[in-house]
């Protein structure tokens, strides 16, 4: 088992194994008792793929679990409401924990109601899709969506700890690994050249979800976002870098109605920021061809029609890295990110055109 220490104010410790066998370690060397009043957050599709797991679990810690309908478009204010309702019955209190077992949507949610029942409560991530892996499951950011817009209501708030278990990918669908693949081949881009490099190389094994392969890469993704969160926290510099491909990512995300996962949006989103790197930073336009390449050996979007450009720039002036202007996370080269880059509305339509709608 591979840890990793987030450092800063209440730090943390980050496990990474191929299964779950070393969580009752985890849980023992963080102090986490039998006696405690635990409460398990998640959806009704990981409790239906792992119900047997959990009723374990519950019964060792006499834990009591609460879950909510599966998807994006249930990380809203109804859902938290439903989770305060269901900690306010079973008597939590200011030592109680909860724990979120899912994906970005369940972590996010549940670690929202952590961080605002009674001010604030212990909770633990055990993140089970690749995306929420390599990303979500730390970084301490927390909250809902709210008329369309992502995240707009949130908070910064830290796991107790978090425990990644590759074992889960296992039982993944095939769209929600490609969904995990969006925003790796984000840190790739934005801090790491031989990521970038292992991914094209070894891209069978991959998509095939060999152990060795998926901890490696969940193990530099998570390093990536460590270093940067660290010197970061609260996002206002250096962190605008893993925002990289998400400007025009939410946009697409809000106008295809959810038909795309965020990281296939994501992926879109790098397309343009590429071609926009391009133009605005001079990027060598082979960067974006061997993009290209790798997106078609990792099954990940290449071509999309933006044709609701109110609605899509309705969420771009609505993304919480912009204020009176439009800024964009650019590359000069890979691992080379830059930051806050203003780009006008018709740079973004030209990006759009030489890339994801091009042939359209």
């Amino acid at each position: 088992m591979k840890e990793l220490e987030v450092g800063g104010v209440n730090g943390y410790r980050v496990y990474i194994d191929s299964t779950t066998d070393r969580l009752y370690q985890a849980l023992s060397e963080n102090k986490v008792k039998h006696t405690d009043n635990i409460f398990l957050v998640t959806d009704d599709k990981v409790y239906s793929l792992y119900k047997n797991g959990i009723k374990k679990f519950k019964e060792d810690f006499n834990m009591k679990v609460c879950y909510f309908k599966n998807g994006e478009s249930n990380k809203n204010i109804n859902t938290v409401q439903e989770i305060y309702t269901f900690l306010i019955e079973n008597n939590a209190n200011r030592d109680s924990i909860i724990i979120a077992l899912g994906g970005g949507v369940v972590g996010d949610i549940a670690g929202f109601a952590a961080a605002t029942y009674m001010r604030g409560i212990k909770y633990i991530n055990i993140p089970t899709t690749l995306l929420s892996q390599v990303d979500s499951s730390i970084g301490g950011k927390v909250g809902y969506n709210e008329n369309s817009i992502k995240n707009i209501i949130g908070s910064f708030y830290n796991p107790y700890f978090v425990y990644v278990s590759t074992n889960f990918i296992k039982t993944l669908d095939e769209k929600y690994f490609v969904d995990g693949l969006g925003e790796i081949v984000k840190y790739a881009l934005i801090k790491d050249k031989a990521l970038f490099n292992y991914l094209s190389e070894n891209y069978k094994g991959i998509l095939e979800r060999e152990n060795d392969k998926i901890l490696h890469i969940a193990r530099n993704c998570l390093k990536i976002k460590k270093d940067i969160v660290e010197q970061d926290f609260e996002d206002t510099g250096l962190r605008n870098l893993l925002n990289f491909g998400h400007t025009v990512g939410h946009g697409i995300e809000m106008i295809s109605g959810k038909e795309l996962t965020h990281g296939q949006c994501v992926a879109l989103g790098i397309l343009v920021s590429l071609k926009l790197s391009e133009s605005i930073l001079n990027l060598d336009k082979q960067v974006y061809e061997k993009t290209i390449e790798l997106y078609k050996k990792l099954g990940l979007p290449v071509k999309y029609k933006v044709d609701n450009y109110n609605l899509f720039m309705y969420a771009i002036n609505h993304d919480k890295k912009n204020n009176d202007k439009i800024r964009f996370v650019l590359l000069q080269d890979i691992g080379e990110g830059k930051i806050k880059i203003e780009v006008s509305k018709e740079q973004i339509f030209e990006a759009i055109r030489q890339s994801i709608s091009k042939g359209e």
